[in-house]
């Protein structure tokens, strides 16, 4: 399948996701299980649909023009092993979670400029689905040129390898700002994301930077 096809169907599936998860949080049938919110919400209303739409655009055009621009470093259409197949994204992916972490607690959360840049998203202090899209532009890009290096550092990657690790990545960014805390099975480790990564809106100064697996945050000492 080309590489257009499976970034179009991850897409596809992370808007679902998106509303899916928006949805729930908004069904009185979950009412118990919503973290705390803002009351009344500071982020609503035209600044918050405005920003979430920019960016709902932005973030798809980007990962095609991203995957293409990069195509020769990022891809290898060989056929490789099931082993080599199944530890490369593992292997992208928790890179990336390392990359990030250093990433969010140093320059988003110390380097002035950058600090303004994320202070964007934090203007929302209890997150909920929707506020997944509520961030500044360069923090988008950021967030998927380091992906993008992460895959170049492990690969050259299959084009369907990558296609699962676009999907963790997206799926993951909407699951830990989910705002729903559901004590079910399966579900038990997306609602302890959401609930740390909820405790780190609430300030500039907290912790729990981590994005993927709180293995950073409990090994630097930074878990909330």
């Amino acid at each position: 399948m080309p590489l257009w096809a499976l970034l179009t169907i991850v897409l596809a599936l992370s808007g679902a996701l998106f509303l899916l998860a928006g949805g729930a949080y908004r069904s009185p049938l979950m009412a118990r299980h919503r973290l705390p919110d803002d009351k009344p919400r500071k982020v609503n209303g035209a600044r918050l649909y405005t920003r979430v739409l920019g960016n709902m655009v932005f973030s798809s055009a980007l990962v095609y023009v991203l995957a293409y621009a990069a195509y020769p470093w990022l891809f290898d259409e060989t056929e490789r092993s099931w082993a080599v197949s199944l530890l490369q994204p593992i292997g992208i992916l928790l890179l990336y979670d390392a990359a990030y972490y250093c990433m969010h607690r140093f320059a988003f959360h110390r380097w002035a400029w950058l600090k303004r840049v994320h202070a964007v998203h934090h203007a929302v202090r209890h997150a909920n689905a929707i506020d997944s899209l509520y961030l500044h532009p360069l923090e988008t890009f950021l967030g998927l040129a380091l992906l993008m290096a992460c895959t170049m550092l492990v690969g050259p990657v299959q084009p369907v390898v990558f296609a699962v690790v676009f999907a963790v990545y997206s799926f993951l960014n909407i699951l830990v700002h989910c705002g729903l805390d559901l004590p079910v099975f399966g579900l038990r480790a997306v609602s302890y994301l959401a609930r740390k990564h909820d405790i780190h809106h609430t300030s500039m100064r907290g912790g729990n930077f981590a994005s993927i697996t709180p293995i950073c945050d409990i090994l630097f000492g930074t878990a909330e």
